[in-house]
């Protein structure tokens, strides 16, 4: 009998459901805002949340937390892969400052010699870049996934990325480890859903470090939800641009 597996729907309201507890006890925090399905404004993309929540930090801010939810539907974007491009170049620029740092060059060019002036300190570059790269193969600095770029979507002050337990075993073993390492080098929380809707913390995310940021503004209910949380708050008046195209609409109607 095949293994029944979960759809995102299901993942997204059990790691939504586990997050307003987690803050309610955490932050001890007695009135949260929290839906799935958040949409950023327009000018920001009008991208779609899987989770928002959000608890009031002062009289006029709100800490805001995103979540992402995937499923084995979108078994793709959770595959690790290593960005070639940064590896490489870290490499190179670690072998030359290291190579001028333990000052080669200027021991060989202090010397008499020709051909041996150039091809020491480009072995010891070489040899250095090359042990850079042997070592770093598997960091998590030079490991990508598209959910990455998913999860930065939603502006929070912290992100989480929750997953089903099937999707994240149909993962090739080698890069399991690999998936949480990544999301922890970046501060984003992981959450692992079960069959029987049990979540489990994989760990913690942390928060971002902008202060004073207020990540409301993003999100295309940001009034309705100050309203709910209590917060003070001024609507902006409509634009000048706005209010001559509304009186020209008008004019055309008389």
């Amino acid at each position: 009998m095949a293994k029944k597996r979960l759809i995102e729907l299901t993942v997204q309201n059990a790691a939504q459901a586990y997050l307003k507890q987690y803050y309610k006890i955490k932050k001890n925090q007695s009135t949260i805002f929290s839906n799935i399905e958040e949409r950023t404004k327009q000018e920001y993309g009008m991208k779609r949340a899987d989770g928002l929540l959000a608890y009031k930090l002062s009289k006029k801010k709100a800490y805001v937390i995103s979540m992402e939810a995937k499923s084995h539907k979108t078994l793709p974007a959770l595959r690790p892969y290593r960005v070639n491009k940064l590896w490489v170049k870290d490499a190179i620029w670690k072998g030359f400052l290291l190579t001028v740092g333990s000052g080669l060059i200027f021991f060989v060019w202090r010397g008499s010699g020709g051909l041996e002036r150039f091809l020491l300190p480009l072995g010891a570059w070489l040899g250095i870049a090359l042990t850079h790269l042997a070592l770093f193969q598997k960091s998590a600095k030079y490991q990508e996934m598209e959910v990455i770029h998913q999860v930065f979507q939603y502006p929070a002050n912290e992100q989480w990325l929750s997953l089903s337990e099937d999707s994240f075993e149909m993962i090739a073993p080698s890069l399991r480890m690999n998936l949480f390492k990544i999301c922890k080098a970046r501060d984003i929380g992981v959450l692992m859903v079960d069959a029987k809707k049990n979540v489990q913390l994989i760990h913690a995310a942390k928060p971002h470090r902008k202060w004073g940021k207020d990540y409301l503004q993003f999100y295309l209910n940001e009034y309705s939800i100050r309203q709910f949380l209590g917060l003070q708050f001024k609507i902006p008046p409509a634009s000048a641009k706005k209010k001559k195209k509304k009186k020209v609409l008008q004019s055309r109607w008389k």
